[in-house]
């Protein structure tokens, strides 16, 4: 019995030595083959597999060498992989030094274990060429070049019924660059050591990493390797990520169900962010606004079904943001504090903001549908509801927008309500009008999807103490810019629209004639904003009631504004002023170079003293006014247009006076005629009653040529001709004088003598020799003048009949109805 004991003990040794020499030979045969084989001699053939393979030519620099053993180490030096024809650089790929350790026992159970990989000095190039053709779809020789790999295509296993496992993988020194072959633009990812390792369960790693010079550390943890190459796993692949940068914190705790395949991720976020600009290195290109303090946590998941924006599904929001100085956004905007919240797909956001602009505090509100129906694909309404509050003033947005992703079917109603300006005074930093009481409401809606044409504002109704308005308008973006619809107005008070003075400050006195320009000329060479109108479009209408400047209440205001392909017209087609009616109109065509630009005025009669009170003149006239002007030039800047002028320009003032004002036109005029004739020294200051003054120029090419002049008044008469370039401000007038002047113990000057005024436009000189040597008669009868020979004057220099008045007492005639005729 104990023999054949010790004969089955026998057998199980030589079973056991047969096994031991049919495992332990081959891999002795190996080591054996592995120390004597002389690996640098098979640089060629590997270079060459690799040309084959690729396309690119493999360069080992450096010695290949081998550590023998059952765990042999093999080393390779100065590795170096070329790039694609017309790359940014010779290498695509460049390392110092590789080792792979990979265990020889394990093979025989087609099993693959790295148990360490170390790469030193990797540096890897990725980058497009001007066509976007990347540098990583590897050519085979004589075949075409390999799509380059989706980045969501899972990897393949490493052989078909090989297992693969790496316990360690070392990067040291390594550098990974992307540059936009399109662009120019590139990036640069330093690694000056990344580390995993994973024994037989989950894959740890972590490291250091600097992008563009901005470090950060990544560490986390996944499933095991295993995992990706068997079998689908029965519990989702867990992943655990966290980034520190710049003082920022983001952990991401999740997992997926599919890992190879990237789908079925879910995971919670949290990140806190002291100072969110802190990260904008991390992603050149967008602007990141000085947030700080930011706290978010969220579910973040795969959504059920794909939606066209590709986002998630988010659920369990909460976002909160800390007292942020926010001046790089807009000059004194200070946040206190916000929150966003959003507990279920299916809920709506709720939002919450308080801060303040300037010493204004400002509080925002509201609510924004809910994400679920977007992420489904649902067309339905998604509504939104927000108010802002700020001093006493509420503005409030709320409607719905059908299709939020297109921004399409846009139905929002605006409002907004000011009780009064003065809470906002101190943010503009002057004193605002004194208008209460300022409401408007209005619809949104856009022209064409995304707002890409502009917008529309329907049912606008804007009232305050100042104004009010109604109608339907237009934004328009494109083509270009413009402004369409049509507005009524009962009054508008521009006078109510003045700021007051500042407190302890006075009014502003009247100012006075300022010094001539430093090149002697009256017509600035104002640029005007004409080639604006290549790029503006308009058509607008606006009615306007009563429109009240200066104390002046103009009446029955229609503003007509067209432009269009750089041609642009602004009419008046009618207004009432005290006292009659005027038409305007002013229109511009930068068709034709240079622009042409062309203006006129038209009246029947307008009451001086309040149409001057509005324009801020001095009330020194008095009188009815009628105006018939019809101007058009060329060029880019007043003093173009000025010189090229055509057209016609007439005045006529009856039943008026002209007051001896100091400082005045007049004055300075009587000054220069009492030193030129000291037999009129004592001529008395004082009102000078108009009778009648008429004035008619045609002008041709920038020259205004006098078809009528005539001031008749109760000194006697003035008339003349002449011309005066509006090209170079010369005056040619010829002045005719026919005086009576009333002189203390003369009693009448007669003064009857021509008078040649020329000089320029700032500096007119009058010459008074021929009215000096002898056009000044003493009388002591004085002169005797009727409304009939001055009626049979006026109308004789302006061509018209004569005799239309009888006698004394009559009518003085109507200068404008000669013009006119």
């Amino acid at each position: 019995m104990s023999g054949t004991r010790g004969k089955g003990r026998g057998w199980l040794r030589w079973v056991l030595l047969g096994l031991a020499v049919l495992v332990l030979l081959p891999l002795g045969g190996l080591a054996v083959l592995l120390a004597t084989l002389d690996l640098d001699a098979q640089k060629p053939r590997i270079a060459a597999a690799v040309q084959q393979a690729t396309g690119r030519a493999l360069t080992l620099s450096g010695p290949i060498s081998l550590k023998p053993s059952l765990v042999p180490t093999l080393a390779v030096e100065g590795v170096a992989l070329a790039n694609m024809p017309g790359g940014s650089r010779p290498q695509m790929l460049e390392m110092r030094r590789a080792e792979l350790e990979l265990a020889l026992l394990p093979l025989l159970s087609r099993r693959v274990e790295v148990r360490r990989l170390v790469l030193l000095g990797p540096d890897i190039l990725l980058e497009t060429d001007p066509q976007g053709r990347p540098n990583w779809a590897f050519a085979p020789e004589g075949g075409t070049p390999s799509p380059a790999p989706s980045p969501t295509a899972p990897a393949e296993p490493a052989g078909p019924g090989y297992q693969l496992a790496v316990q360690r993988v070392v990067i040291t020194e390594g550098r990974l660059t992307w540059r936009n072959g399109a662009t120019g633009q590139s990036r640069v990812l330093a690694v000056p050591r990344f580390e995993a390792s994973a024994q037989n369960g989950p894959i740890g790693f972590g490291g250091e990493l600097a992008l563009d010079g901005t470090a950060f550390r990544l560490s986390g943890e996944t499933g095991p390797l295993a995992a990706l190459f068997g079998p689908p796993p029965a519990a989702p692949w867990p992943v655990k990520l966290a980034l520190d940068a710049a003082g920022a914190h983001l952990a991401v705790d999740g997992s997926l169900a599919q890992p190879l395949a990237g789908r079925g991720w879910r995971g919670n976020v949290a990140a806190q962010v002291p100072a969110l600009e802190a990260l904008a290195p991390l992603v050149p290109g967008l602007a990141l606004p000085p947030l700080h303090g930011i706290d978010l946590a969220a579910t973040v998941a795969e959504p059920a079904t794909a939606n066209p924006a590709g986002l998630p599904e988010i659920s369990g929001l909460r976002l909160t943001i800390g007292e942020s100085a926010l001046d790089t956004l807009l000059p004194g905007l200070k946040l206190a504090a916000a929150s966003l919240q959003l507990p279920q797909p299916d809920q709506d956001a709720q939002i919450e903001a308080r801060g303040s602009l300037g010493a204004l505090p400002f509080t925002l509100a509201g609510s924004l549908g809910a994400p679920a129906p977007l992420l489904q694909g649902q067309p339905g309404p998604w509504p939104l509801d927000l108010t802002l509050t700020a001093a006493n003033a509420e503005a409030r947005v709320q409607g719905v927008i059908a299709r939020l992703a297109q921004l399409a079917g846009v139905d929002l109603a605006l409002s907004l309500k000011v009780p009064s300006l003065e809470p906002f005074a101190a943010l503009a930093g002057s004193p605002l009008p004194p208008v209460t009481d300022i409401a408007l409401e209005t619809r949104l809606a856009e022209r064409d999807p995304g707002f890409a044409n502009g917008a529309v504002l329907r049912g606008l109704r804007l009232t305050s103490s100042a104004f009010d308005a109604a109608g339907d308008l237009t934004l328009q973006t494109a083509p270009r810019p413009g402004l369409r619809g049509a507005l009524a107005s009962d009054r508008i008070d521009l006078d109510a629209l003045k700021p007051p003075a500042k407190p302890g400050q006075p009014a502003a006195p009247t100012a006075a004639p300022g010094p001539a320009p430093a090149d002697g000329r009256v017509i600035p060479d104002l640029p005007l904003p004409v080639e604006a109108l290549k790029g503006l479009d308009a058509g607008l209408r606006w009615q306007i009631g009563q429109l009240r400047a200066g104390g002046v209440a103009i009446r029955q205001v229609q503003l007509v504004l067209e432009s269009a392909e750089g041609r642009a017209q602004l009419h008046l087609p009618t207004a009432t002023l005290p006292g009659g009616q005027f038409a305007a109109r002013l229109n511009a065509d930068t068709t034709q170079d240079p622009p042409r630009v062309a203006g006129a005025v038209y009246s029947e009669g307008l009451d001086l003293p309040p149409l001057l009170a509005a324009l801020g003149a001095p009330a020194n006239i008095s009188g009815r006014l009628e105006v018939d002007i019809d101007l058009a030039g060329h060029g880019r800047d007043l003093r173009a247009v000025a010189g090229s002028t055509d057209g016609h320009a007439a005045l006529a003032l009856t039943s008026g006076h002209i007051d001896q004002g100091q400082g005045s036109m007049l004055s300075r005029a009587i000054g220069e005629f009492r030193q030129a004739l000291p037999q009129v020294a004592g001529l008395a200051q004082g009102r000078l009653e108009v009778a009648c003054a008429a004035a008619r120029f045609a002008v041709q090419d920038g020259i205004a040529r006098s078809q009528a002049l005539l001031v008749d008044g109760s000194l006697g008469k003035v008339g003349g001709g002449g011309s005066a370039n509006l090209r170079d401000e010369t005056l040619a007038l010829r002045l005719e004088l026919d005086l009576a002047l009333p002189i203390p113990g003369v009693n009448l000057v007669r003064i009857r003598a021509p008078v040649p005024v020329t000089g320029r436009f700032a500096a007119p000189r009058a010459d008074y020799a021929a009215a000096a040597a002898g056009g000044a008669l003493g009388t002591a009868e004085g002169l005797l003048r009727t409304p009939g020979n001055l009626a049979d004057g006026v109308l004789g220099a302006l061509g018209g009949p004569r005799n239309l008045v009888p006698g004394a007492g009559g009518n003085l005639p109507d200068c404008g109805a000669v013009l006119a005729a």
